[in-house]
């Protein structure tokens, strides 16, 4: 029996942060107001600063497909960017690749997400020979860990051709307010908030399948608290979830640890 996930996201919040186009892809463009919000929410950038961002991102990277996205991270467009093929050189080396890939980072900090201070390891280091013979470099960052919490899907990818960065995509997040105290702070409070809700999986015919949450399905559950991006078309807004798996009801639930509510999931039954 194939299951799928059926659940929403949800939930909507105060905006914490103003996004600022400054020329310059090293400088930041990202302005914080001193208020204390949650959840931290980042803004689709207006059709102009978006415009002259673009436009500045191409004339210092003529060899890169990808682009700008709505939120003013490196990411793709509906289609790839039309750029120059980058010269042939000699194949780099894996440090070569690495160095260049580092230097972009360190030029292109707030299109990526990153801070100064931010510690990454890459965890993908790959290449394989291309058009003419050419060598391309693929490497990815993964998870971003914010005050020691992991940040849900992210990541940054870099793909190098005859030592020229060809395309970037996704990002870490610079701010993310983590209020002092949580007022699910606890597992028992997290069991409490939970307890008697109902999940939804569906069958291959698409057939709901409700669970529900009870007692006994959560002594067997484990607990874990991660920040969760919930991503709509206007706004990204970083939430701190409880990550409470639940294996009798085959489901995965994402508790907000300050509203109580369930903001996303998924079934760990597959077949």
């Amino acid at each position: 029996m194939k299951i799928a996930s059926l659940l929403k996201l949800g939930g909507r919040f105060a905006v914490l942060l103003f996004i600022l186009f400054i020329q310059g892809c090293d400088q930041n463009n990202v302005t914080l107001n001193n208020e204390l919000s949650y959840p931290t929410t980042y803004k689709k950038l207006d059709i102009a600063t978006l415009k002259l961002m673009r436009t500045e991102f191409v004339k210092a990277n003529p060899y890169i497909v990808s682009s700008i996205n709505d939120f003013g991270f490196c990411g793709f467009l509906d289609s790839i960017l039309q750029a120059q093929w980058p010269a042939r050189i000699h194949d780099l080396t894996r440090s070569e690749a690495i160095s260049i890939a580092k230097s972009f980072i360190s030029k292109n900090s707030t299109l990526l997400g990153v801070k100064a201070s931010d510690v990454f390891t890459f965890s993908i280091i790959d290449s394989i020979t291309i058009y003419e013979g050419s060598l391309k470099w693929y490497i990815a960052v993964d998870y971003q860990n914010y005050e020691g919490l992991v940040v849900y899907d992210t990541y940054i990818r870099i793909d190098i051709t005859d030592g020229k960065v060809t395309s970037c995509s996704g990002n870490w997040y610079p701010y993310i307010y983590i209020p002092s105290k949580f007022n699910i702070d606890d597992e028992v409070k997290a069991k409490a908030a939970v307890l008697n809700k109902v999940v939804y999986l569906s069958e291959m015919d698409g057939t709901p399948a409700p669970q529900t949450i009870t007692s006994k399905s959560l002594e067997t559950a484990g607990f874990s608290k991660m920040i969760y991006p919930v991503i709509t078309k206007n706004q990204i807004e970083l939430h701190i979830v409880w990550v409470i798996n639940i294996p009798d009801v085959h489901y995965v639930v994402y508790l907000d640890v300050m509203s109580g509510e369930i903001i996303g999931g998924y079934p760990t039954l597959e077949s």
